[in-house]
């Protein structure tokens, strides 16, 4: 898997794990404290997200960091 690959599996996975949890884009950029935008942007696989970010997604979400690395 190549960096671009990677990014695009990221989005896909918060997304997913997002969904799952039943939140909106709306509820989950308030609770890991970004904009919604950057938040579809992440998901979109149009913004490379920051090792912070992910940790704030992580919790937000209430799983661990390495849960949302483990990519397909």
């Amino acid at each position: 898997m190549n960096k671009e690959e990677f990014i695009i599996k990221l989005g896909q996975k918060i997304k997913k794990e997002r969904e799952k949890q039943g939140f909106s884009q709306q509820k989950m950029a308030e609770k890991s404290d970004m904009s919604m935008h950057y938040l579809g942007c992440i998901e979109r696989a149009e913004q490379n997200i920051t090792v912070a970010k992910l940790f704030d997604i992580s919790n937000a979400l209430g799983i661990d960091i390495s849960e949302l690395l483990k990519l397909e």
